[in-house]
């Protein structure tokens, strides 16, 4: 049985992505490492699936296309029109296939982090936020999301959710139907 050393992980991506990109892993990583701990999510887990949440983000479409081939979870129909929403499918093929992983958990946080799932556990939830309130973040509102973020993960969640769909609204862009199912979902709970 092959080993996996996950601690090559952070070198690897730097190896992966532009320095740009980098900046904005390295403060997923610090943001779900600082949400893990005060949620007592494990932090480890937090991390691996922070340092790997983009490891996709710049690879070509076709090569994109083979690792989500290998995470064996197709791309729905309106994901196929966006190539912009693949990488978290194909970071979850190279999870699985480069590095091992096999924890559902940390494989959901890596494919859920950009639209959510209206079913998403808290880990997923965690990334999902974290990818939206690390500290390079300066768009209108993120200091009121970052507050959400340490409120609650619902709140957390309903304000990337919110904030996201507004802005693709504004914009006249297309949303999924995955990010208004994460919002209906979560809005639906209690506090």
């Amino acid at each position: 049985m092959k080993r996996y050393d996950l601690s090559k992980i952070p070198e690897w991506v730097s190896t992966q992505v532009s320095p740009r990109r980098l900046t904005h892993i390295r403060g997923v990583v610090k943001t779900a490492e600082k949400l893990a701990l005060h949620y007592g999510l494990p932090v480890a887990k937090a991390r691996t699936a922070a340092w790997l949440h983009d490891c996709a983000k710049e690879l070509p479409k076709s090569e994109m296309a083979g690792w989500i081939r290998k995470a064996r979870k197709p791309l729905d129909g309106p994901e196929k029109q966006m190539p912009g929403l693949w990488h978290p499918h194909a970071g979850e093929g190279i999870a699985m296939s480069q590095w091992g992983i096999k924890d559902p958990s940390v494989l959901e946080a890596i494919r859920c982090h950009t639209l959510g799932h209206p079913r998403m556990k808290p880990l997923a939830q965690l990334i999902f936020i974290a990818d939206f309130v690390e500290p390079g973040r300066t768009f209108p509102g993120v200091a009121l999301a970052r507050k959400s973020a340490f409120e609650s993960l619902r709140k957390g969640v309903l304000a990337k959710a919110s904030m996201t769909i507004a802005f693709l609204f504004e914009k006249g862009m297309m949303i999924h139907p995955r990010l208004l199912e994460t919002w209906n979902s979560f809005c639906g709970g209690g506090a």
